[in-house]
């Protein structure tokens, strides 16, 4: 949608032949899956003739249109689609429904799709009775005895806070929250949005003088092959470094472009680790830190629904959030951009506000201008965090 002005000059969008393909699954690595990237190749070159796209459309290895691939339907400008992000344009013959299938035959390995080897299901690691450690795909136990974090394939923390945080409740570890907790789950991305976030249920704490209480834990999902959290543009590890800084609990969740699982259902597994770290939690509340995309919303309300949820930015204005980070005293560098105006590397300010302001985008990126990363160890935890004025 950001791309249609770019776009218009160009033939393939008068004609409405652009198409969107997984090109890390297809084109990027050498293996079994370049033949159907070949195939998705001449679909779509030869989508306006009807005999040669009948012809690829019987071959047996090439995906159905939105499994991988997809045309793009741009919007009228009184409509408000949502394209998919290629993380949803995956296979149908992949590893989630194999493995699913395998779990419900009561077997013990299945055959990986790609490199053919065998995989060991949730099944047989349930009959060792434990984590061995090894970063196994279908670990249940959460990999909790792996020692390298960066190798989790499940959902698990990637850090379980400081026992000795200080005595500060907020900020407890996993060991030490107390039974009968309200839980809040905060989707974060590491950028300037998230990172307000934090502080404003900081503020909400602490102006209610000890009657709002609540422990924090911190969700981030990432690509499982790159490490990297999509359009920020940023390493996990930078998120881990967040997190430890900040004495909050951080719950990783890999994801597998290529594993054909819905994001919900990834979700879910997150929750779920959640649940089996503080089993008898009072209460469960999703956090996020949207500022007025009214249809990312309705989409949470309606796929979340089930959940408790709570907006602690929604339609806050920008002069507030401005103050808001110059008070934290913590550095925020634009750490993706398609804007030439807004290079990555560049400090977000009250300036590039203004000028971003001017150039007839959103101020703070909210429709995808550009992404941040906040460098919260350029100060206290407690400055960070809006413990210490």
């Amino acid at each position: 949608i950001q791309a249609m002005d770019k776009l218009k000059p160009l033939r393939a969008f008068r004609e409405g032949r652009i198409y969107a393909a997984d090109g890390n699954l297809f084109f990027a690595r050498p293996g079994p899956a370049l033949r159907e990237g070949i195939a998705i190749l001449a679909r779509c070159a030869y989508d306006d003739e009807d005999v040669v796209r009948e012809a690829l459309d019987e071959l047996s290895f090439l995906p159905k249109e939105g499994n991988g691939w997809a045309q793009v339907h741009f919007p009228a400008k009184e409509k408000k689609l949502s394209i998919p992000d290629v993380e949803d344009l995956v296979t149908s013959d992949t590893f989630f429904e194999l493995h699913q299938e395998a779990c419900e035959a009561n077997e013990d390995f299945y055959a990986d799709p790609t490199s053919g080897y065998n995989v060991f299901t949730e099944v047989a690691h349930k009959k060792r009775g434990k984590c061995c450690g090894s970063g196994c795909r279908h670990c249940p136990y959460n990999h909790v005895n792996l020692k390298d974090k960066a190798m989790i394939q499940q959902p698990a923390f990637l850090y379980e806070g400081t026992d000795d945080a200080n005595g500060d409740a907020f900020m407890s570890s996993l060991s030490s929250i107390p039974p009968y907790s309200h839980i809040k789950v905060l989707f974060f991305s590491g950028g300037k949005d998230s990172y307000l976030t934090i502080r404003k249920l900081v503020q909400q704490k602490l102006q209610s003088n000890g009657t709002y209480n609540f422990h924090l834990i911190l969700l981030t999902t990432y690509d499982f092959e790159t490490k990297v959290i999509a359009h920020q543009d940023v390493n996990i590890d930078t998120v881990c470094r967040q997190a430890r800084h900040l004495e909050i609990p951080l719950l990783g969740i890999p994801l597998h472009r290529s594993s054909g699982e819905e994001y919900l259902s990834r979700i879910e597994k997150g929750l779920d680790a959640v649940r089996s770290a503080i089993p008898d939690m009072k209460q469960l509340t999703l956090v996020f830190g949207d500022l007025h995309l009214e249809h990312i919303r309705q989409w949470r309300e309606k796929e979340l629904s089930k959940y408790s949820l709570e907006y602690p930015l929604w339609k806050v204005p920008y002069t507030e959030l401005i103050d808001d980070l110059e008070s934290s005293g913590v550095n925020i560098v634009v750490s993706a951009s398609n804007q030439d105006g807004i290079g990555v590397g560049t400090t977000f300010s009250r300036t590039l506000w203004q000028d971003a302001t001017k150039m007839g985008i959103d101020g703070f990126g909210e429709e995808g201008e550009f992404h941040s990363v906040a460098e919260v160890w350029t100060t206290s935890k407690e400055q960070a965090l809006g413990l210490k004025l």
